[in-house]
Order: C-alpha cells, then structure tokens, then sequence
C-alpha cells in the first residue's frame, strides 16, 4: 500500500516557523514493515529533513522511540522522505515529521493499515498486528 498526502499552504505561521510543514507539498507516507509487525515493534520515529537546493532532500536525521529497537524503520521512512516533494522556496530550510507506529489490535490480519494525520506534523501509520502459532 502507497499512502500519499497532499498538503495545503495556509496554515498558521505558528505551525510553518516551528516545523516548516509548509514545505511538504507531497509526502509519501511509510509503510509498516512486515517484520516490526511481526516481532511487535511499536514507536514513534521523529524525522529531520535538511533540504538543500531546489528543495531536494540533502540530509535525513531520525530518533527513535519505542518499545524494541526501531531500526527496521528506517529503510522505509528514509525511503518514503526522499521521495516527497517540498516547496522550492523551502531550500535550506529542515522540515520535521513524527511518525506514530502503532499495532491496532482492532484491525482484522488481512485489513489494510490505516493513516492518520495530526496537526501540524503528526501521522499515525497502525497496521493490524500478525497472529501465529509457534
């Protein structure tokens, strides 16, 4: 599943100064690997995007937390971040992202994963969890 978000500009300064989401004029949003699903990792991941000229992505900082190591993550929202568009009059500025990675014991195993958005820089991404028998 490819999850896209389409953002406006017009929002309030408050909230373009302290995370610059103005910028995002497309984010791809991340997938829930298989393997965090798995091994029930959950945790937030929070992104910070350098963009450098013509607003392309020149460097991506991350931390983690959660409830196990949150490597596997990584691969998937960097691959996500780079993708994305952001605004052209946005070179040289760093845009921030937090990504809520949530395992929704209310979704059935064969649903899709769900997306969320929180404003001014919030997205949920919950996966139903997989079920196995040793």
């Amino acid at each position: 599943m490819r999850a896209y978000l389409l953002i406006l500009a017009g929002l309030p300064l408050v909230a373009q100064t302290e995370t610059n989401i103005a910028c995002v004029e497309r984010l791809e949003l991340p997938a829930y690997p298989a393997l965090a699903k798995q091994a029930r990792i959950t945790g937030v991941s929070t992104i910070v995007v350098l963009l450098g000229v013509n607003a392309l992505v020149q460097k991506i900082s991350s931390t983690w937390t959660g409830t196990k190591n949150g490597g596997v993550f990584v691969p998937d929202v960097e691959r996500s971040v780079r993708t994305s568009s952001f605004a052209k009059t946005c070179a040289g500025k760093a845009v921030t992202l937090i990504f809520h990675f949530e395992l929704g014991e209310h979704l059935m195993e064969n649903q899709q994963p769900t997306v969320s958005f929180g404003y001014p820089n919030h997205f949920w991404i919950t996966a139903p969890p997989m079920h196995w028998q040793p």
